[in-house]
């Protein structure tokens, strides 16, 4: 099972035991606001996602974390990847993700979160890229890319859709030896 730390959270895999905090988090509207495809409206759909996520992070084809405070165990978010494919030089997560309960906004907890996870990726997990991408308007996610080191790669232009209109989407990258040099600098 993977359990890693910072200074203020700690990050490990999900269990069954999860699902009224995890429920709560993929039911909630404003949280799950630009990742509509994957929230959930009821108990049963939250459930079947967390079986999901225990699968997938057990069966090695994710890494799907819960973040939680270090000082009461409150679960606040969930960081994580998925494994694309595996190459010569090493694997590619494509996509990774993140996403925290609204009270927990603005305080570093993701920032901290993913920073810990790329560190994982690429010198415990064996990656050597990893991808992620958002809505051009999603500008907490944005930041967040930014600044743990990932760089913009391309923008689509009305991508996808989203809450009733076409959006541009925005997609980011960073590779082990780009992320070697953010931690030597």
């Amino acid at each position: 099972m993977i359990k890693l730390e910072t200074e203020r959270l700690i990050l490990r895999e999900y269990k069954e035991s999860d699902l009224p905090e995890y429920h709560k988090m993929m039911s909630d509207k404003e949280n799950m606001y630009f990742l509509i495809d994957i929230a959930t409206t009821s108990l049963e759909e939250s459930e079947e996602s967390l079986q999901n996520a225990i699968a997938v992070s057990a069966q090695g084809k994710a890494r799907r974390l819960c973040v939680m405070l270090k000082e009461n165990k409150q679960l606040i978010g969930s960081v994580g990847y998925e494994i694309a494919k595996e190459t010569p030089a090493g694997k590619i997560a494509d996509p990774m993700g993140w996403f925290i309960i609204p009270e927990y906004q603005n305080k570093g907890y993701i920032t901290e979160a993913a920073k810990r996870v790329l560190e994982f990726a690429f010198f415990q997990d064996n990656c050597v890229r990893v991808v992620t991408g958002c809505y051009k308007d999603n500008m907490p996610t944005q930041k967040v890319m930014e600044k743990v080191g990932f760089r913009k790669e391309a923008e689509r232009i009305e991508a996808e859709w989203h809450d009733g209109k076409m959006k541009d989407r925005l997609e980011f990258a960073i590779n082990k030896n780009e992320f070697m040099q953010i931690i030597v600098n």
